[in-house]
């Protein structure tokens, strides 16, 4: 009589406690990690190179085979509309970083821009978030890739996996060569692998030879520019809190070639053709519209969101928790009455 009763008290007591651990439990397994915010962002708008960040420390530079030269600081190069400009001499200018893409000559994921940013300071549970602002010339490359590097510098970058991309369809608007209204759709893509698969409109025309002066608006930007195209890296493979933390963004073959020339491997980012097609197919030079430009290039820190399938499986463990708990307290019950 004495243990049932014990028994029976022991059970009230975690009953009591029961709906606590369940609302831990549930707490634990969805509640994000906050964030720590930007860590480095680079919006061109300098005057003079090198072209630091506007927010953090970092390096920036060519990567690679034939790489680009530096970013151009003689003229005024069109940047994404959500950058405010930096205001000189009373007027407000706003860059772009102008990339030149692969010689058909370049290897796959060979030629492109490189960007060193220290993640430091991240709390834990956190994410490397890469975000930026993007627009391609029609006969530029379609797909670009990705790459990071945890020793920083400019080799021992590799393509990622298990990341998580964007994917951003939306109407952009601009002027075609700095003179002709141009506007249509344009569809960016980000795979786990860091695969960027952009596809523009025709008669995206990005030369250095358009500038633009006085407060720059979206109608006279470049058609094209695409915001907040993001990649965030798995975390645990040495990206978080590293002082050599470094990424790049190249130049790609289309993914669904299979041999190793640039003739056939790059395709133009409007029609999806190779350098056969003298029209849209892809052309390195800069006054055919090859060109490719980034804005606001980010580096953030960012709160690791749960998996459904693991809210999933946490709601399969706690409910089968509940009911081995509802059968115990049962079987107690029927003891306590048995003996009663």
């Amino acid at each position: 009589m004495g243990s049932v009763a014990s028994s029976r008290g022991s059970i009230g007591g975690a009953a009591s406690l029961f709906p606590g651990v369940v609302a831990v439990a549930l707490a634990a397994a969805l509640a994000p990690v906050a964030s720590a915010g930007t860590l480095s962002q680079w919006n061109f708008n300098s005057t003079t190179a090198p072209f630091a960040p506007v927010v953090g420390t970092g390096t920036t530079g060519g990567y690679g085979q034939g790489n680009p030269a530096a970013p151009i600081a003689s003229i005024i190069i069109n940047g994404a509309s959500t950058d405010p400009g930096t205001v000189i001499s009373g007027t407000t200018f706003n860059r772009g970083d102008v990339i030149n893409p692969p010689l058909v000559s370049t290897a796959n994921n060979s030629t492109g821009v490189w960007f060193q940013a220290p993640t430091t300071g991240m709390a834990a549970g956190e994410a490397v978030k890469l975000s930026w602002s993007q627009t391609v010339g029609y006969r530029s490359s379609r797909y670009w890739q990705v790459l990071v590097s945890s020793t920083g510098g400019t080799a021992g970058y590799v393509i990622p996996s298990g990341g998580t991309g964007s994917s951003i369809t939306t109407v952009v608007n601009g002027l075609n060569s700095g003179t002709a209204a141009i506007s249509g759709t344009a569809n960016v893509s980000v795979n786990s692998a860091g695969l960027v698969d952009f596809r523009t409109i025709n008669n995206n025309f990005l030369t250095p030879a358009v500038t633009t002066t006085g407060t720059l608006t979206p109608a006279n930007f470049a058609a094209g520019f695409v915001d907040d195209i993001s990649f965030t890296l798995p975390t645990g493979l040495g990206y978080e809190n590293n002082a050599n933390f470094a990424f790049a963004i190249v130049g790609a073959f289309d993914p669904a070639y299979v041999g190793s020339s640039g003739v056939n491997g790059y395709k133009s980012s409007y029609a999806g053709t190779d350098s056969s097609d003298s029209v849209n197919g892809y052309n390195r030079s800069l006054a055919s519209g090859g060109s490719m430009r980034l804005d606001l290039v980010t580096v953030s820190s960012v709160a690791v969101v749960p998996e459904p399938s693991a809210i999933a499986l946490a709601g399969i463990g706690i409910g089968f928790g509940l009911w081995k708990f509802g059968r115990r307290r049962g079987q107690v019950s029927a003891d306590a009455s048995t003996a009663g």
